[in-house]
Parts: structure tokens; C-alpha cells; sequence
């Protein structure tokens, strides 16, 4: 049957090229590029440019309307690329136009994307039927036959203008994201069923859309910038979601609701504010992303040896500081037993450092039930009271609220989070010294002389307040690792403080113990992939005397002793330094003590810095003790560059031996130059 169809092709067709036949068996005149210009057209195509799809089927008079032959008698359909009305419109107005051309297998479907070809496509006297010359039709028979086609994808020209092509970067960025639904995001750990989750999403999210709906209202010029899509509302719907229940799982519901309820009472002034806030930061983030510039060095114009001598001038007397908590002479004997006669007339009753109740601590564990307090949970704010800002021109009072929940200051419904354990902490010295005195720090002839070391302290909550629990020393100013060490605390263990201090109880019963004369490097433990970094654990000193003696291995009664808050590391680990620096100090509050400026905000305010960045998902990761120390460290450098900088006004130069040079008295500066006071005639 077959053989005899195919002997028909080379039969003319009876009606010639009036014929109508869908897919008839005879052959035409135009198949063989006989008439209508069949010869020119053969010489537009070329053997790197045939085309795949050029024919469409021949329409049969009475197609789409019905047919009443019966299944075996109709005659089976040729499988054939179909092309659409605009295609077709388009390929009768231009001569050789691209044609979005699929790969078609015998089975009828598409195994390919569509990819544009260049095809030269001639006109008939039907304007619904295309004709193409046989090249065209070789490779359609190829295609049919089930013969791959190689495509030639087009490789976009790259963007001669740099700005262009990073704006192209980010809308194809933007663009590949796929769109969110309002379902809240899969967690490792969910902190509420997923239909409370569902119900706080949708409430967020119709806050945001009724804001966002008030300013495209009333939106002009440069606040078109603030709207945002649906698509965008809900992605920001979303992060905020996240974010409240990665990192404040515990408080989830408490958190989210109050975010829920801060944006219903939020005017459109404020949104506008917010809005804007958030275009400037994306901004700022866009061009730092782009920009791979290393963070600039502090040049403070002296060399190390000189800064190091230098830091002998920014060193504070203690004496004056003892108000505040710093402490420079040792306790008596005396004052030692007043101090515990004290602690035991009261029952060891203390006041919760968290949420101030009263309760009572039991060093060495209560007999009967083996409790380490009493007065059962704390329930506390973990985060610090603030003052919101409030929009322009508000005149109200301003209310507080705790960072942690965002709930109200005067709220009595208690805390956000619970503990298990109530704690406290002693500033007395007295108290101190009781369960290990302090003492003076000895010269050690073995420490070099022009050494300075950058030193910070983590403290955790025990029987006996707080406890020091890691000791870290850097060099100055290169900040290389001298002592990284964890310590175990006196007392009974209430709380690791973890969020703060970074320690965690796996951490001290996986430790490795060291002394004095001993390694006390970390633990290396390789890991399974080369490609990785091994993993290093602190080793842990067995008490807080035998770390302060390591400590005492690598400084000196003479080493200038750098960091931020010093009292509380010196009096952590019971230490009495004569030459410290502390950049509380340095950089006061403008309130003066006992106010003082965090580590984290000099940072950011004086060299534009982040430390102590919450991680991405859970609480904080705690305090780098080593990343403290080393910050510090910079503040000082930056001192010493604005230091050395006002004193060179002065008259200050340094000698050829690299000393200080203080003015003369006959010598002046003019216009940042030095020169010789004019004399009295």
C-alpha cells in the first residue's frame, strides 16, 4: 500500500495548481519549483540556512466543520508543523522574517524549546497556504522520519556600557525568581502549626497591602519608587515572617502579632519613611555588592614600634575609675570575711539580674531535691528597652518597648522568654575576691617589650554570679592569636549565657583540658573532605587561676592591655593591670560614665564595620571573643591616628631615632607648618 501511494507522487495532479485536496498524492508544479518563481527562490537558501518549518498543511473544505466518513475510511494525518494566524500574518508581509519553529517528532510532540530560524517563505494565490522550495521539503521529510535537526541558539552580544549590563544582571536576576504564594516558607524547625502560620501571613500581608494601597492614592514623582508590586508584597510578607521565626522562635507568636499590630497602627507618613528607608538601603547594598574595594587601613603616620610606645599616653589611672566598678587595690583578708559573714546572714538570697525577683542560690546543690535556686523559672526580656522613632513632627509621647518583642515597656504580662534558672551578678569586689582573689599582674622578663595585647573576656552565670568562661589575647596591632582558651567557672553552672558569650555546654564537656607549661592551642580535628577546613576546638583550663596564670605567660606588668569594658574582663578573671586602655574611655558617652558607647556601635559609627551579626537563622550566635579583641585593637589605632594628627598641629615631630619630639618653646605652627615664634622687640 505504501510502494503504490508513493508511485502516485510522480503523477501529475489532474487539477494542476487550481487544486484544493488536502495533502494530495499527486504531485504539482510548485513542489518541483516549476512556476511562481520556484527558481529564485531555490537561490535565497543555502546549506547553513534551511529551513525546518516552512510548509503549512492545505486546508480541506470541509475541515473544522465535521466529517462523516468512518474511522477506517479517513485518510490518516501527515504529521505536520502547524503555524499559528500571526506567524502566517507575518510571514505574508515579509519576505524572510524568523519563525518560532519547534522540533516535531513522529509522535507529535515537542522535544525541543523553540528557536528562531530564518526562513525564506514565498506567497501562493491561496493566503492561507505557504510554499517553500525542496531543500524546505527535504528537511521537513527529515523531521518526520524522526531525524534530529541541529538549532542554532543565538548568543546575546555583551552590553558595551558596564551600568547596563549590571542593570541587566539584576532584572534577569529578578526576573529567574520564581513567584511566591502566601504560604509561609518551609523551616528547619517551624515554630507554630502551618494554619496559625497561614492565618498571621495573611493578616501581615493585608497591613502591607492597605498601606501600600494608601500611597499609590497619593504617591508623586520620586514616591512612585516606595510601591510595590503583589509580588513584591508578599515576598516582603514572607521575609518578615522568616525572620521572626528563625530568630525569635520562642516568642513567635508574641512577636508576629505585635509586628501585626504595629503596622495596623502605622500612619501613612510612617510608611512613606519606612518605605524610603528601605530604597536607600537596597541602593547602598547594590553598589557595595558591586563594588570589590578592601576595607581602607588605618594609617595612623607612625610606624609599629612608635604606635606601640604611643600607647602609653592614652593609659587612665584606675584610682579615680573605682566608682565605676574598676579596681585597683586588693581586698583585705578583712574585707574578705565581712563579705562572706554577709552573703551568709542573707541565705545566699539574691535579686534575678533578669527579671528581678528575689530568690535563693544553693552552691553545691540543695540536699533535698538537688535544686541550684529557688522561686521556680525566670521569665525575662532578653532584649534591651527602646524608644521607636517616631515620624516627623509627632509630638506624643514616645512609648518604650523591648527590642526582643517589640511589647511595651508598661505591659504586665510578663516576659517574652523563660529560663530555667534565676541568676545574678556581684560587682563588690569584696564578693570577688571571696571565691578567688585578685592579685597584681607580675613582670615577666620572657615577654617582649614592645608587645601590646588586645584582651577580652565571656562570662557565664553560676552559684557565684558571673564566672568567667573564656579567656582570649591577641597581639597588637597585627592581631595574631596569643591565648584562646575556655575556662571552667568555680560554681555550679545556672546559665551559659550562651547568647552573649557564644559557649555552649557541648563546648566545655568536649574540651580537652590544658596547663601551664602545656599546649594551649586548639584541638585540630580533621575532616573527612581535604576541601574543608578542619574544625578546631578550645581546649578548657580547669579553673579560672590556672587560666589567668596562662594568661600571665604572654603579658607583663609593663604590657599595655587593650580592650572594650576592661573592668569587667580584669575583674572576671581577678586581675589588677597597671597599664590598661580601655576604649570606653577613649570614646565616652556624651553623658560621660557610667554611659557608655557598645563595641558594636563605635564600630559601625567610626569605621563603618559590622561585628556581632546575627546569624541567619536562630538567636545570636554569641559574642567571638577574638573578633571583640580585635576590634578594640582598631579603635585604639584610630585613636592614635587622631591623636598624632592633632599633635603634629601642635608642633610634634618625630626624631631621626624615631622618638617624639615635643614642641620647643620658640617654635609655633602656622597653617600646618612649623616655624619660630616671632620675638619681642
Amino acid at each position: 500500500m505504501a510502494n503504490t501511494l508513493a508511485a502516485l507522487k510522480n503523477l501529475p495532479c489532474p487539477a494542476g495548481d487550481n487544486c484544493t485536496a488536502f495533502q494530495c498524492l499527486f504531485s504539482h508544479p510548485c513542489d518541483r519549483g516549476e512556476g511562481h518563481g520556484g527558481a529564485a527562490n531555490n537561490n535565497t537558501f543555502n546549506k547553513q540556512n534551511t529551513p525546518t518549518v516552512t510548509v503549512a498543511p492545505r486546508a480541506r473544505p470541509y475541515d473544522g466543520i465535521g466529517d462523516n466518513k468512518a474511522p477506517h475510511e479517513q485518510e490518516p494525518q501527515r504529521k505536520r508543523v502547524r503555524l499559528g494566524l500571526d506567524s502566517t500574518a507575518a510571514s505574508l508581509q515579509h519576505s524572510s522574517v524568523p519563525t518560532n519553529s519547534p522540533e516535531v517528532q513522529p509522535g507529535g510532540q515537542r522535544k525541543h524549546p523553540l528557536v528562531n530560524k530564518t526562513t525564506a517563505i514565498q506567497k501562493s494565490s491561496s493566503p492561507q497556504i505557504l510554499r517553500h522550495n525542496p531543500s524546505s521539503s527535504a528537511e521537513t521529510n527529515k523531521r518526520t522520519t524522526g531525524r534530529q535537526v541541529e538549532h542554532k541558539v543565538a548568543v546575546p552580544t555583551a552590553h558595551a556600557n558596564p551600568q547596563s549590563a549590571i542593570s541587566h544582571a539584576q532584572s534577569t536576576k529578578q526576573s529567574s525568581r520564581e513567584p511566591e504564594s502566601l504560604n509561609p516558607r518551609l523551616l528547619k524547625k517551624a515554630p507554630a502549626s502551618h494554619p496559625t502560620r497561614v492565618a498571621l501571613v495573611k493578616a501581615l500581608h493585608k497591613e502591607f497591602q492597605r498601606l501600600n494601597d494608601e500611597l499609590k492614592k497619593t504617591a508623586r514623582g520620586a514616591e512612585k519608587k516606595f510601591l510595590l508590586s503583589n509580588q513584591e508584597l508578599i515576598i516582603k510578607t514572607l521575609d518578615e515572617e522568616q525572620e521572626i521565626a528563625t530568630k525569635k522562635t520562642s516568642i513567635y507568636n508574641t512577636s508576629i502579632r505585635n509586628k501585626i499590630l504595629m503596622y495596623k497602627k502605622m500612619s501613612l507618613s510612617q510608611w512613606k519613611d519606612e518605605r524610603s528607608k528601605a530604597v536607600q538601603s537596597t541602593t547602598s547594598n547594590s553598589i557595595n555588592a558591586t563594588s570589590n574595594s578592601p576595607e581602607a587601613p588605618i594609617e595612623t603616620g607612625l610606624t609599629l614600634p612608635q604606635e606601640v610606645s604611643f600607647l602609653h599616653r592614652l593609659v587612665y589611672d584606675l584610682k579615680p575609675l573605682e566608682a565605676h566598678g574598676y579596681v585597683s587595690v586588693i581586698p583585705s583578708s578583712a574585707d574578705i570575711e565581712a563579705a562572706e559573714a554577709a552573703v551568709s546572714a542573707c541565705g545566699n538570697t539574691e535579686t534575678c539580674d533578669r527579671c528581678t525577683r528575689r530568690f535563693q542560690v544553693f552552691p553545691g546543690r540543695r540536699e533535698m531535691d538537688g535544686a541550684l535556686s529557688s522561686n521556680g523559672p525566670c521569665v525575662y526580656h532578653p532584649g534591651k528597652p527602646y524608644f521607636p522613632d517616631r515620624a516627623p513632627g509627632d509630638r506624643s509621647k514616645g512609648q518604650r518597648r523591648f527590642r526582643c518583642c517589640q511589647r511595651s515597656y508598661d505591659d504586665e504580662a510578663g516576659g517574652c522568654t523563660t529560663a530555667q534558672h534565676h541568676v545574678f551578678k556581684t560587682t563588690d569586689p569584696k564578693r570577688l575576691a571571696s571565691i578567688l582573689n585578685f592579685v597584681n599582674t607580675p613582670i615577666n622578663p620572657e615577654v617582649p617589650k614592645d608587645r601590646a595585647v588586645a584582651f577580652d573576656c565571656e562570662m557565664g552565670y553560676t552559684v557565684y554570679g558571673l564566672e568567667l568562661i573564656r579567656l582570649t589575647a591577641v597581639s597588637w596591632p597585627a592581631g595574631d592569636m596569643l591565648l584562646d582558651i575556655l575556662v571552667q567557672p568555680v560554681g555550679e553552672v545556672l546559665d551559659l549565657n550562651t547568647r552573649f558569650s557564644g559557649v555552649r555546654p557541648g563546648d566545655i564537656a568536649s574540651a580537652e583540658r590544658c596547663a601551664v607549661g602545656f599546649d594551649h592551642g586548639p584541638t585540630i580535628i580533621p575532616t573527612p573532605d581535604p576541601t574543608q577546613k578542619p574544625e578546631q576546638r578550645l581546649k578548657i583550663a580547669p579553673s579560672p587561676k590556672i587560666a589567668r596564670d596562662l594568661l600571665f605567660t604572654v603579658i607583663s606588668a609593663e604590657t599595655p592591655l587593650i580592650g572594650h569594658g576592661l573592668e569587667n574582663d580584669l575583674n572576671a578573671a581577678r586581675i589588677i593591670h597597671p597599664t590598661c586602655i580601655d576604649t570606653v574611655l577613649l570614646w565616652p558617652h556624651a553623658r560621660g560614665l557610667p554611659m557608655r558607647n557598645g563595641l558594636k556601635y563605635l564600630m559601625q559609627s567610626k569605621l563603618g564595620r559590622q561585628i556581632q551579626v546575627e546569624s541567619a537563622e536562630g538567636s545570636l550566635e554569641g559574642h567571638d571573643s577574638a573578633e571583640d579583641a580585635r576590634a578594640a585593637g582598631d579603635l585604639v589605632r584610630l585613636k592614635i591616628r587622631d591623636e598624632w594628627k592633632a599633635m603634629r598641629m601642635k608642633g610634634w615631630t618625630v626624631s631621626a631615632t624615631g622618638e617624639l619630639l615635643a614642641p620647643g618653646e620658640d617654635w609655633t605652627v602656622v597653617g600646618g607648618v612649623k616655624v619660630r615664634k616671632p620675638t619681642a622687640s
